[in-house]
């Protein structure tokens, strides 16, 4: 009679073990799959260079961007501290309003021409950079700003 019993317990285990076998990964693969189906509403990414940048320190806040920083000279630049990806299937049109700071930032690399509005192709990148003039003699400086879509 022992036996029996315990026969009927592994066949039912195995049974049971069989079925999650089988449906688990089915389960798995359709909840994989709505994630997958998920469209992005996003209107811009933006990717952080910081680390290139060991003087620079970057935070976040919702949406607004704060990087501070010790000056090191009269005037300084930091090119491409961060890159804004445009993942529509449009062309956005892209501005930087600074909130408060020392130094302006603008889009690209050109120290003789610092937009601070751009159109950015669909699945283009633009870099964002920062400059400290002579006229900003503070050591610690600090700039906040945001980056909305036109």
């Amino acid at each position: 009679m022992h036996k029996f019993v315990l026969m009927m317990f592994v066949n039912i285990s195995s049974a049971l073990l069989l079925v999650v076998l089988i449906v688990g990964p089915l389960l798995i693969a359709k909840n994989m799959a709505k994630v997958a189906g998920v469209k992005s509403e996003s209107k811009f990414l933006v990717v952080s260079q910081i680390e290139k940048f060991p003087n620079l320190n970057l935070t976040q806040r919702d949406d607004a961007y704060s990087i501070s920083y010790t000056k090191q000279g009269p005037s300084q630049a930091y090119i491409g501290i961060l890159v804004i990806n445009n993942p529509t299937d449009k062309t956005q049109t892209y501005s930087l309003n600074e909130v408060f700071g020392q130094a302006q930032v603008f889009f690209g690399e050109d120290l003789g021409n610092q937009p601070t509005k751009i159109p950015v192709p669909p699945s283009a990148s633009v870099p964002i950079s920062l400059f400290s003039d002579a006229g900003s003699e503070t050591e610690t400086q600090t700039v906040e700003f945001t980056i909305v879509m036109n």
